[in-house]
């Protein structure tokens, strides 16, 4: 079966299915075994230059649906429509289970690929910034439609550079081994704008006018381009400016331009003048509404943000205008009618509107259409959006399912469109995705404290998991530690709907490995007593297993979720207790015998971010009780000697809040955008009466998370019982979406009980800065700090050696830290 395109495809189908004809669909009763059954594998013959796996995102939602025409047809046009293909033919085979289920074969022919492009004619602007601008690249498949988008492309960059008198031709040569694009290019000469001027101009200063325009003369730190396109934006900017300073008259009534042709830089140079006619100032008068019923003209006049008497503002107007229909809309009145009446009183200098409302119907939601996914399956993608079909329109929760689909972290972008439905009021919303990877690989490695010197201290960290599994969004995960003094593995497999509601459920099995020290009693088992040493050396091995449930509601204001879980191990301490006594009675609890420790756990958070991994604003509040010790000996029949000896209780309290503080364009693909972030977490342990905390799990400071910079997490400075931590970051996106450089602040404080908390001195804060790198991609969230470390000392920051104890410059206190940039949940 030769396929040309897809509406042949679907015609040849047909015909071969009508007269039994085909070779490989026959539905005679001897070859039509495949109709009804389940596809388990669809695999590609003759693939060359497109791989198997950028083809799973396509394949992937047609394994175990069952085999019959309408899917074939679909799975032609989705294979179509990458266009990678010239012709495909598909054969069904049976499997090892005696046809139960179905593997389908796709024998292709790619089309060619591109073996090289070519510029010819450019003089002025290099290859390498014209391929930068185009989608064609060497060795991607030649798709003949790209080439003509590419002209286009290439002729706009001219243009953008100021040569206007551009033209662009493109040709390509098939040869066997590929195709050989070529661009033909005439430039022309370069227009920039030597000088602009104003004309008319009595109440505002043509400095003031100059800086409200795109077009720039041209100057020792500025090309000038001149873009014709620009004449029109401009004269439209200057126009608003006038009409927000109440001269509602103010218009450009003519742009002159000369243009002389500079031989010495072989250029044309143009002088732009703007001719404007400012007329009157006016006053604002008010707005009478007409025709408005579901709502009282009071509650309109609330969102009118010009108040009655002042200058009058052009944006302002409109603004309201906009608040007014946004009112309507959001309740669900998609096809009211607006007219606005203009009242303009020259002698008064006075302006006034009435606005008339035609109410029609609420309108309802006839049809939900999802596009763009290829690897999530529909449902995923409507579970997430709180509204159904036949629901009154609702906009609020438009957006809340926007915010929903984005916090899924599947999708990089999510774009909502409202269609006229097949009535009046009626409504189609089309909500188009792009997918992106959800398979995340995290590594990294940290620099740690040891005590043996013959042990390398870096811990090396690796973690992969697929946050969508086979587009159902059902979540798993793999991850290690391995290091000389710790090895650890971990397995995790979760999902965020069951029984069709939000709730979530998450299963985690791990195993660890440990060479740990600790504080050794004086005393030794044999009677004698030993000074000379104070530590000792033990092995610990644990294997836990975690279950967590929980449930998550999503009003307009942010997304709720309660949770709650539980968390066993099985613990075992090795040491040779003939030669030592541990200091800590908890080590010698799980000597030689595995013994448990239990945790519960129940956390309440409120997420009002507007995206989760890379927020640029909204907040986030969270709070989590841990209880930890469930068993005291006896507590088991069967095993009377199983118990635990650390009852405690552990609270943390997280909140978060962003701010942008500017976003400017720069240029049309570009905006200087700077984001504040700040960060509060207060966490607390209270152990039950007769109960103690050891050291290895009481709070501590990290230095890679909080406190970071620092590496005090393996003495007693760095841990205790209460912790405060604050962080202050100011965002600056290079690249959104992928890296930003910040600038960063961390202070946190620490004690050894919690009531000493309420009386923090000086010693127990530690300080950090210092820039950073920050890479904004979710499957890829590292982040490397270059932090400066310091405490405060006598009312004076002085920056310190990592014990806290040292007066060292600051310019030599500099380090590199490796971390990672986790969403709180």
């Amino acid at each position: 079966m030769r396929v040309k395109n897809t509406f042949f495809v679907f015609a040849v189908f047909c015909v071969a299915a009508i007269f039994s004809a085909a070779p490989v669909f026959s539905q005679t009763d001897s070859e039509d075994w495949f109709y009804g059954k389940p596809i388990k594998n669809i695999v590609f013959d003759n693939l060359k230059n497109v791989k198997q796996g950028d083809l799973d995102g396509v394949t992937s939602s047609f394994i175990s649906k069952p085999f019959s025409d309408d899917l074939i047809s679909e799975l032609y046009d989705r294979l179509f429509s990458l266009e990678y293909f010239d012709d495909v033919e598909i054969k069904a085979a049976k499997n090892a289970d005696n046809g139960k289920t179905v593997n389908l074969i796709l024998s292709v022919v790619e089309r060619p690929v591109v073996m090289k492009l070519n510029f010819d004619g450019n003089r002025y602007i290099h290859d390498a910034d014209l391929k930068s601008k185009i989608s064609l690249k060497a060795k991607d498949i030649f798709v003949e439609s790209k080439v003509l988008e590419d002209e286009r492309a290439i002729r706009n960059y001219y243009i953008e550079k100021g040569y206007t008198k551009i033209s662009v031709e493109s040709s390509f040569e098939m040869r066997d081994d590929g195709a050989y694009v070529t661009f033909k290019i005439r430039e022309g000469r370069q227009t920039v704008v030597k000088s602009i001027g104003f004309a008319g101009n009595q109440v505002v200063s043509s400095k003031t006018l100059k800086g409200k325009i795109s077009l720039k003369e041209a100057g020792l730190f500025r090309k000038g381009s001149f873009q014709e396109s620009s004449l029109s934006a401009d004269s439209r900017a200057i126009v608003a400016y006038y009409q927000n300073r109440g001269y509602a008259d103010a218009k450009v009534v003519n742009i002159d331009q000369k243009t002389s042709y500079n031989e010495q830089k072989n250029r044309e140079e143009i002088e732009i003048t703007f001719e404007i006619q400012e007329g009157i100032q006016y006053n604002f008068g008010g707005i009478t509404f007409d025709g408005n019923h579901v709502f009282t003209t009071e509650e309109l006049e609330n969102l009118v943000t010009l108040k009655t008497g002042a200058v009058y503002n052009e944006t302002k107007f409109q603004e309201t205008r906009m608040n007014i229909q946004n009112l309507y809309y959001e309740n669900g009145y998609t096809s009211n009618r607006f007219a606005t009446d203009i009242n303009k009183d020259a002698e008064s200098k006075v302006i006034s509107y009435t606005i008339r409302i035609q109410e029609n119907p609420r309108s309802h939601i006839e049809n939900i259409i999802i596009k763009g996914n290829e690897k999530t399956k529909d449902f995923v993608i409507r579970r997430e959006i709180p509204i159904e079909e036949g629901d009154i329109f609702s906009n609020a929760k438009i957006s809340n399912g926007m915010r929903n689909l984005y916090n899924l972290q599947y999708f990089s972008a999510v774009s909502p469109e409202v269609l006229q439905g097949s009535e009046e009021n009626l409504v189609d919303i089309v909500f188009t995705v792009e997918e992106q990877s959800t398979t995340s690989l995290d590594f990294g490695f940290t620099f740690s404290g040891v005590s043996d010197p013959g042990e390398i201290p870096i811990a090396l960290t690796a973690r992969i998991q697929d946050s969508n599994i086979f587009g159902e969004g059902k979540l798993a995960s793999v991850g290690t530690t391995l290091s000389t003094n710790e090895q650890s593995v971990s397995l995790s497999y979760g999902q965020n709907w069951l029984f069709n509601k939000p709730i979530s459920t998450n299963i985690s099995l791990s195993y660890s490995h440990s060479n740990n020290y600790a504080l050794r009693d004086k005393i030794l088992p044999s009677g004698d007593i030993d000074n000379d040493y104070y530590y000792m050396q033990y092995e610990q091995n644990q294997f836990s297993l975690g279950l967590s449930l929980g449930h998550r509601w999503t009003p307009n204001f942010a997304i709720l979720t309660l949770s709650g879980g539980v968390t066993s191990s099985l613990i075992n301490n090795l040491y040779d207790d003939s030669l030592w006594i541990p200091y800590d009675t908890s080590i010698s609890q799980y000597s030689d015998n595995w013994e448990p420790r239990n945790s519960i756990w129940t956390s309440f958070s409120m997420d009002g971010r507007n995206i989760a991994w890379d927020p640029s604003s909204g907040w986030f509040a969270s709070q989590r009780f841990s209880w930890y010790g469930l068993m005291h000996e006896g507590f088991l029949p069967f095993a009377p000697d199983w118990g635990e000896n650390e009852f405690y209780l552990r609270t943390d309290t997280k909140a978060e809040k962003y701010f942008t503080l500017v976003n400017k364009p720069i240029t049309d693909s570009w905006a200087l955008k700077l984001v504040l972030m700040g960060y509060s977490g207060l966490s607390f342990q209270f152990s039950a009466l007769d109960s103690t905390i050891k050291k290895n799990n009481q709070l501590y400071i990290d230095g890679m998370f909080n406190g970071r910079g620092w590496t005090i997490y393996n003495s007693d400075k760095g841990r205790g019982k209460a912790m405060w931590c604050n962080s202050l970051e100011l965002r600056m996106p290079v690249i959104p979406g992928i890296f930003s450089l910040d600038l960063w602040g961390d202070a946190v404080a620490i004690t050894d009980e919690p009531y000493q908390f309420f009386n923090l001195k000086e010693e127990d804060w530690y300080f950090s800065f210092g820039p950073s790198f920050r890479f904004s991609i979710q499957q890829f969230p590292l982040r490397l700090l270059f932090a400066n470390t310091f405490k405060i000392k006598d009312g004076s920051p002085v920056f310190t050696d990592q014990d806290g104890d040292g007066d060292y410059n600051w310019r030599k206190n500099w380090n590199f830290v490796l971390s990672f940039s986790m969403t709180n949940r």
